[in-house]
């Protein structure tokens, strides 16, 4: 009888896996995966580390289905860098969220792939975060509905991570973490993680730049029950579908998503790639068109295959927002905002470009006939697309209770903060130990959550390492202190005292040898290994002669142009000695880290990003791909001619070098002032065009291009001079500063607005101080200082209403010397504003007003833009040309 029971149910059971529906059931994927994984282990053939047992035994049938996803369309950086053991417990939690969620069963397998299953969201590295943090996740949302778990989720980042720039380098999850802060890259980056990790499908989103402002901006979307609705990424709102972007993201030319692994659902596709896919999802938030580019050759034949390229101007660029290749009949088709681009099209190394006007656009042709253009120049005047509809407030009940749930986050966080080493803590360990005070206290505040790594490495390494101890950290970055172990930089500094000695004679050493940092890579033990697997007789040689190195690698390490393009993140060093086979960027850093491991000073060109290597008192570059001769360099000049400002590279001008029809901005400092740039500039021969904008308050550009060439033999000068807006100041409108009440700050007196205007010309800044739109405005009134600090007007800061706790925040600012602050606690300036724009003041924070004694307003700007300080110091220029009086200064500094 026994024996029958234990029958039937191991026939139950047999059955039932053999019912068990599969994770992946349509052919299609299916048969992709299938061709993707004989390419990827065809490209991997050589790799030293072993990758694809990974797929020998799985535990289920779920199970292989998802690794064999995962791998098919894995990014080099993922293959060469984390172990099968990680990828697969990391695909065992995403599947444990399926199972242990009440939606995760029923989310439609391209969305579950798509949105749940991948660890990579950006070009972050990646971390244990779904491992660590799945359980306080799932125990977080336990009996909620999806919609209110994604509320939740968000609300949980938000107790983690707040907004501040940082530079490009994407941190990791954990990393965030530690740190408790990160830009809206990052901030989206981890969100998206979190909600993957509770079997939340969501992916970011992304306007590779705004229209209307110089910058660009990552958020959330999430699948919620069949739709795809956004958020802020750690700024939990009321609802779905709110967050400051809101109006923005309606005037962008593009927004878009990448998908990881070939996309088979019903979006948008604007990049159809083998490893990843790019949705365009503009039409999901602004007012789209699609419009066509014709391409034609010099002889009116359609150009099959040449590249067309939709700039958008922004951070005085002509930034690349879309590229597209034309079909059989020359034509290439972009869904878009309707906004103004410049269009370049490019083929047989020749080129043609032409402003396109969306609106009024259906069709562009073009004909490649342009090989040189020298010495001419084109003015565009660009509009960016307009607001569709004002965006509904929350209710203020809702909106109430939120501000009280995110003042008890923004505590939890500021607790975790309290534990980071303050200034005074790191000075008295500095006199402990006769440590450098400031160089120390660079390292341990700016580790943040991470300082106990940093404090590791100090202290392991202050006696026997001390002459390069803290040298090693001027070669990297603040967010390297803030996500970097202290065993890697006691690999560097340990291999670099072996081995190159203490490079006192070299000015050279510190920059070019000593430093981990090489480009936008997360910093890894590389030398170490390098030193061990390559050896020091390839170090001799390669001493003697710099081509033993570069034909080494030309030998051993393939290149492949696309199979990281999904993840943009840089194989480590390591990694590319393994897998051997890298993307051109990540062969430059390792080329790079090679070249110090042996002691030879190297770099990544920091206008060029071509690798280099320095001998016998110059640079060289390291011909890594086919052999050619050194570049052949000119002298440039560049002059200022007739602007209100020293014009700033990258926000004023660029310099752009054209190459086989293409363009290639140079990476020069951004905000470096002209002034600052060596006469002359020492470039590669060649054809380059200089770009110029000035961005006007309504957020129109008055652009030009010019073109000039870098020859060997003559020097040439070049005029950088920004256009002009020609339109006469006049009011656009008068305010009754004598009927708007407000609070005084700190001192909490009811003023009214003329108390504070007096007799002055005022900046009136209407903010929330803790909200990011805000808190660019005030980043953007530092540069300028010097200018606010000598004229005769003041700035008042006024603080909406029910955020006056948030004063203190000026603080961390830079901010002119004539300021006065205020509270907005009966909302009347809100309300004033909101008739006086047509647009709901709070949902369009920060809200900035010139006003003149007798209430004329003579400038506004509402909502989130880019560069308001350099329109404020330009238009108090205007002001002052124009003869408009300006009364002596009454306000005092508080």
């Amino acid at each position: 009888m026994k024996k029958l029971i234990y029958l039937f149910l191991f026939a139950w059971l047999l059955a039932a896996c053999h019912n068990e529906k599969p994770l992946i059931s349509d052919t299609g994927r299916l048969n992709d995966i299938e061709r993707m994984l004989k390419i990827q282990k065809k490209l991997t053939v050589n790799s030293l580390n072993p990758i694809w047992t990974v797929l020998d035994k799985p535990e289920s049938k779920e199970e292989e289905q998802a690794l064999r996803f995962m791998y098919a369309y894995m990014p080099l950086s993922d293959l060469a860098d984390y172990s099968p053991d990680f990828i697969k417990a990391n695909v065992r939690k995403s599947l444990q969220a399926r199972s242990e969620t009440t939606w995760g069963k029923q989310l439609p397998e391209e969305v579950f792939l798509h949105f749940v299953l991948p660890l990579r969201v950006n070009n972050e590295n990646l971390d244990s975060f779904r491992l660590v943090y799945y359980d306080e996740l799932k125990t977080r949302i336990k009996g909620m509905t999806m919609k209110n778990a994604a509320l939740e989720v968000n609300h949980w980042c938000h107790e983690k991570v707040n907004y501040r720039g940082t530079d490009s380098r994407t941190s990791a999850p954990l990393s965030t973490i530690r740190k408790t802060f990160g830009r809206c890259g990052e901030e989206s980056t981890f969100t998206v993680s979190a909600m993957r990790a509770a079997g939340i499908p969501a992916r970011q989103v992304y306007t590779p730049r705004w229209a209307h402002t110089d910058d660009n901006h990552a958020w959330v979307e999430v699948w919620i029950e069949g739709k795809w609705h956004y958020m802020g990424a750690c700024e939990p709102d009321t609802d779905l579908d709110r967050g400051w972007f809101s109006e923005p993201s309606q005037r962008t030319m593009l927004i878009h998503t990448r998908t990881y692994g070939r996309y088979f659902g019903s979006e948008e596709i604007l990049d159809a790639s083998d490893r990843f896919s790019e949705l365009n999802l503009t039409s999901n938030y602004a007012r789209t068109k699609t419009v066509t580019v014709v391409v034609k050759d010099s002889e009116g034949k359609p150009a099959t295959g040449a590249k067309v390229e939709f700039k958008l101007y922004n951070y005085a660029e002509f930034y690349p927002i879309a590229t597209i290749l034309t079909d059989q009949s020359g034509a290439a088709k972009f869904t878009t905002g309707l906004g103004d681009l410049l269009v370049w099209a490019s083929g047989k190394e020749k080129f043609a470009f032409e402003k396109l006007h969306v609106a009024s656009t259906d069709t562009l042709n073009l004909v490649l006939n342009r090989s040189i253009v020298e010495n001419e120049k084109f003015n565009y005047d660009l509009v960016p697309p307009k607001v569709l509809k004002p965006v509904t407030a929350a209710s203020d009940s809702d909106r109430k209770h939120n501000e009280r749930r995110l003042a008890f986050e923004d505590s939890v966080r500021n607790r975790t903060m309290s534990f980071f080493k303050d200034s005074a803590w790191i000075i008295n360990y500095a006199k402990t130990d006769q440590l450098a005070e400031d160089t120390l206290i660079r390292v341990l505040r700016l580790s943040y959550g991470n300082w106990k790594e940093m404090l590791n490495y100090i202290e392991t390494n202050k006696k026997t390492g001390r002459k390069l101890l803290f040298p090693l950290t001027y070669g990297i970055s603040d967010k390297d202190l803030s996500d970097t172990k202290a065993s890697v930089l006691t690999d560097h500094l340990l291999q670099v005292a072996a081995t190159a000695g203490n490079g006192e004679s070299s000015e050279y050493f510190e920059k070019y040898v000593l430093a981990p940092r090489i480009g936008m890579e997360i910093l890894s033990p590389w030398r170490s290994f390098l030193w061990r697997r390559m050896g020091p007789e390839l170090a001799a040689a390669t001493r003697k002669d710099m081509n033993t190195l570069i034909n080494w690698i030309k030998t051993y390490i393939a290149i492949d142009t696309v199979a990281n393009k999904h993840s943009r993140a840089p194989l480590t060093p390591i990694g590319v000695f393994n897998l051997r086979v890298a993307d051109p960027v990540s062969r430059n850093i390792f080329f790079v880290a090679s070249s110090r491991t042996f002691g030879i000073p190297a770099r990544l060109n920091p206008e060029t990003l071509f690798p280099e290597y320095y001998q016998n008192g110059a640079w060289y570059r390291a011909n890594l791909e086919t052999p050619q001769a050194q570049p052949e360099m000119g002298q440039l000049s560049l002059k200022e001619r007739n602007n209100a400002i020293p014009p700033q590279y990258a926000l004023h001008f660029t310099i752009a070098r054209i190459e086989n029809g293409t363009c290639q901005t140079l990476e020069f400092e951004e905000g470096r002032k002209l002034t600052d740039f060596p006469d002359p500039v020492i470039l590669e021969t060649g054809q380059y065009m200089l770009v110029t904008g000035s961005r006007l308050s309504d957020a129109s550009v008055l652009s030009s291009v010019a073109f000039f060439n870098v020859s060997k033999d003559k020097p040439v000068t070049v005029e950088v001079e920004l256009r002009k807006e020609e339109v006469v100041l006049k009011p656009k409108g008068r305010c009754e500063p004598g009927k708007i009440n407000l609070k005084s700050l700190p001192e909490n007196q009811a003023v009214k607005l003329s108390d504070l205007i007096k007799n002055q010309n005022s900046v009136v800044v209407l903010l929330d101080p803790e909200s990011e739109p805000s808190k660019h405005i005030l980043n953007d009134l530092a540069p300028y200082s010097e200018q606010f600090d000598k004229w005769k007007g003041q700035f008042i800061f006024v603080i909406v209403s029910g955020k006056e706790m948030k004063s203190a925040t000026f603080k961390n600012y830079r901010l002119p010397v004539q300021k006065c602050f205020a509270s907005d606690a009966g909302d009347e300036l809100g309300q004033m504003l909101s008739s006086f724009t047509g647009l709901n003041s709070v949902n369009n924070l920060p809200v900035v007003f010139f006003c003149r004694p007798s209430g004329d307003i003579m400038m506004t700007s509402s909502g989130y833009k880019i560069g308001i300080g350099e329109q404020l110091v330009q238009f108090i220029k205007r002001l002052d040309r124009e003869n408009i009086r300006q009364p002596a200064s009454a306000c005092t500094t508080p």
